[in-house]
Parts: structure tokens; C-alpha cells; sequence
């Protein structure tokens, strides 16, 4: 028995992928929006303004009232099921969280109470908080930056304008290196900063005339080079980085912009965002998530994908989103009374 064959003109096969190619086009155009549904954070009289995730997926969301009447603190943490149960922290009379940075099964939490520096651990494994040593003469902590096994960075400063010190701890908080000053810091507000070993950080500030200054360090803290930025830019936060790339978000008098860097830097792309920006965190240099407003208590989510912006679909958030943290796999947000979790 012979093999029908049937053959089609070139010009329907033509057809016909063209109609395929329409169609799979329309289906990726018609893709909804993720969705995010925020939850009640625990402590409702307490605000919530800092979240942070460790490395192997646990996150915190941490709050204090700034003020000595009780309850002055709060947190929670999320549970490997994805439920939110509270987390019993230190009282925080007349204190204020300021910074969060984690390891792989640690983040040491930082900030100003009135006897100087505060600084917590909290620990994944037990899902406890412990109050540690206060750094040695500091008079607040600005910024944290935890970056491999037990090791962190901090950023501190002895008073109002005067110069930040830098420090360094290989034993989870426990003890601190002798602290070298930032010499350039005399009267800039350092915002942020971002380790990738005990010898390389980029730390950022914002000078007196609400200009980004961006100084890199390659010897633990010991020299300082001044990297370019854009003049328009009034604050860079949310540092990451991988090596030599990272991202960031820098804000200017009415926008904001996820930008990246391939130089450890020397060079910036910025990419503008529909809305004001709050905070933004990554699970890697190129997958992130941002958080903030678009309008007067209207919040806003939106994912990064190499550089490709998609916003969220958000639910039962009332207020706007304050805060973001991101483990490998899991990214959390929180507004002052709101959690949400989201894997990117």
C-alpha cells in the first residue's frame, strides 16, 4: 500500500505559523499579573518598619514604637509552612531599628537606643532574639552588611555630625574589629551599605545638600575611592552585589529607579519605576522584588526581572509597603501593619 502524502502550499504553511506565532503572542500579552495577599501583622500596636531573610529561608519582620511606653517592640517570623507566628524580641524602650542583614542561619539587627548602639541576633534555628554587646562607643548604628559565615560589617556613628566608623565581626555579633573612620563621612548621612568580603564594601550617604555620595573600600576599610553617581540622585539604598555587578535603588526629587552596576560602581544604568519606591531586595543581581506606593495610602509590588518590570496584583494591604527582605527562594514585604510573602 502506498503513503499518502499530502502536501501544502508554502504560502498556507506561511499562514499558519503567522497565526500561531499571533496567538502565542496574545496568550504571553494576556498572562495576569502575579497576585500578593498581604496578611495582619500580630502586634497591631506596634508598627512594623524592617524585615529581613536569612539565607535559608527564614524571614522576621521587626517593629518598634520609638517611644518608653509599653509594648515598644514587636516581631514575627515566618515558618517553613509559610504561616506567621509571633517572635518574642528585647523591650526597646526609646529605641529605633535602623538596619537587618542575615547570614545563612543568623541576621544581626541593628539600631539607636539611648544608651547607645542596639544590637541583636536573632537565630532561625530556635526562632529567638537575643540582645548583644553594644559597640564599643557607638552611638547608633546605621547600616549592616552580613556576607559570609558568622561575618558582618557595621557602620556607626559616635553623634551627630561627625564622622562614621567602620567595624567588623567574624563571630555573628559576638566581638568587633577596631573601628576605622570614613574620613569622607564628616557631614554625610551614611544610608547604606553592601560587603562581599572583609575587604570589599560600597557604602552610601547622603550629603547636606541631598546629593548621593558612593565611596568604595578593597582593604577592609583602610583607604576609600570616591565612585560617580548621577547629580540628580538624592538617596541610593537596597545595595546588593555578586562580585563586581550589583543593583541598587536610587531615588531623585520625583522618581525612582532600579539601577545596576557591572563595575562594582565606576558605571550605572538606571531604570525608572512607575511608582516611589520604598525598598527594594533580590534573590539574585538580576531577580528582585520592590515595594512602595503610587499614591497617597495606595501600595505598590512589583517584581524585577532582568530588568523587566512586572507589578503584583495586591490584596488585603491597606497601607504602603515599607520594607523588603529575600532569601534564595522566598521574598517578603511588609507595610506597618501588613505582611506578604512572594516567590519570585
Amino acid at each position: 500500500m502506498s503513503r499518502l502524502q499530502l502536501k501544502v502550499p508554502r504560502a498556507w504553511r506561511l499562514c499558519v505559523l503567522l497565526i500561531v506565532s499571533a496567538l502565542a503572542l496574545a496568550s504571553c500579552a494576556q498572562q495576569p499579573s502575579p497576585h500578593v495577599t498581604g496578611l495582619p501583622s500580630l502586634g497591631i500596636s506596634v508598627p512594623l518598619h524592617t524585615s529581613a531573610c536569612t539565607l535559608s529561608g527564614s524571614c522576621i519582620a521587626l517593629g518598634t514604637t520609638g517611644s518608653n511606653l509599653p509594648p515598644t517592640s514587636v516581631g514575627e517570623y515566618r515558618e517553613s509552612n509559610g504561616t506567621w507566628s509571633s517572635l518574642v524580641v528585647p523591650s526597646a524602650s526609646s529605641s529605633l531599628i535602623t538596619s537587618a542583614s542575615c547570614l545563612a542561619t543568623e541576621c544581626l539587627i541593628g539600631g539607636i537606643q539611648p544608651t547607645g548602639d542596639l544590637l541583636w541576633n536573632y537565630n532561625a534555628s530556635s526562632q529567638s532574639v537575643v540582645a548583644l554587646s553594644s559597640l564599643r562607643g557607638g552611638q547608633g548604628i546605621r547600616t549592616l552588611s552580613c556576607y559570609g559565615a558568622s561575618s558582618c560589617a557595621a557602620v556607626i556613628t559616635d553623634g551627630v555630625n561627625t564622622v562614621s566608623k567602620i567595624t567588623y565581626s567574624s563571630d555573628d555579633g559576638a566581638s568587633w574589629s577596631t573601628q576605622l573612620p570614613l574620613a569622607w563621612s564628616s557631614s554625610d548621612t551614611v544610608t547604606n551599605m553592601v560587603c562581599t568580603n572583609s575587604l570589599t564594601c560600597m557604602v552610601s550617604a547622603t550629603s547636606d545638600a541631598n546629593s548621593v555620595v558612593l565611596e568604595v573600600t578593597l582593604d577592609g576599610g583602610i583607604t576609600w575611592n570616591l565612585r560617580p553617581t548621577r547629580s540628580s540622585w538624592t538617596s541610593l539604598t537596597s545595595l546588593t552585589c555578586s562580585r563586581r555587578d550589583c543593583a541598587g535603588l536610587a531615588t531623585t526629587a520625583s522618581k525612582s529607579y532600579v539601577v545596576s552596576s557591572g563595575s562594582f560602581g565606576r558605571r550605572w544604568t538606571a531604570k525608572a519605576l512607575p511608582a516611589a519606591a520604598n525598598a527594594m531586595a533580590c534573590t539574585s543581581i538580576a531577580r528582585c522584588v520592590v515595594v512602595g506606593d503610587v499614591g497617597p495610602g495606595k501600595p505598590w509590588f512589583a517584581t524585577v526581572y532582568d530588568h523587566r518590570i512586572e507589578t503584583a496584583n495586591l490584596k488585603y494591604v491597606p497601607s504602603p509597603l515599607i520594607s523588603a527582605a529575600c532569601s534564595t527562594k522566598v521574598c517578603t514585604a511588609i507595610g506597618v501593619s501588613t505582611v506578604l510573602t512572594f516567590r519570585p
